[in-house]
């Protein structure tokens, strides 16, 4: 019984990364990347808010398992089978759009593989900002979006995930690659 319980909750462990907090300033569209492991490029991918114990019951946005792209009230999902990856895009953010959210993919009805993310909704609106009177511009960054130890997670306001990038403006938590 204790080998079936590891095997269930393991079995497809890490098969969808991403990043685990991403910003975006309030009207502003955000994009955001997961990957999946090889033998899954078939396979239905989604976008949720989890409920119950992180299960999702309706999807926001999903594929069929092609690589049309898909678009639900103002969200679209669209996989890429050749990079392993699949974007969601949520356009005119708003401040109800922030909390946590799971993008996966669907084995069967209850062993669903997924990746909690956590959307952070800055005020302001959307745009390049400035930081003592300068524009600030966009630097790429590679990492999954979460800050290092000692790293201040304060003011991350301005970055989007997009294809395994992290696009953020020059404030002292962001580090170019």
């Amino acid at each position: 019984m204790r080998i079936f319980l590891v095997w269930t909750l393991f079995s497809g462990g890490w098969a969808v990364t991403g990043p685990t907090h991403v910003m975006a300033k309030q009207g502003s569209s955000l994009a955001v990347s997961c990957s999946y492991k090889p033998g899954y490029e078939l396979y239905s991918k989604y976008w949720c808010r989890p409920r119950f114990l992180w299960f999702c019951f309706t999807y926001i946005a999903h594929t069929n398992g092609s690589e049309v792209t898909v678009t639900q009230d103002g969200v679209s999902i669209r996989d890429n089978h050749m990079a392993r990856s699949f974007t969601v895009t949520l356009s005119g953010v708003t401040p109800s759009d922030a909390g946590w959210y799971s993008c996966g993919l669907s084995k069967t009805l209850w062993f669903n593989l997924w990746h909690n993310i956590e959307v952070i909704v800055s005020a302001g609106k959307a745009g390049l900002g400035t930081k003592q009177g300068h524009a600030m511009e966009p630097v790429t960054v590679l990492g999954t979006g979460r800050p290092q130890p000692g790293e201040h997670r304060g003011s991350q306001s301005g970055n989007k995930l997009l294809a395994g990038t992290e696009t953020c403006w020059r404030l002292p938590w962001c580090k170019s690659g």
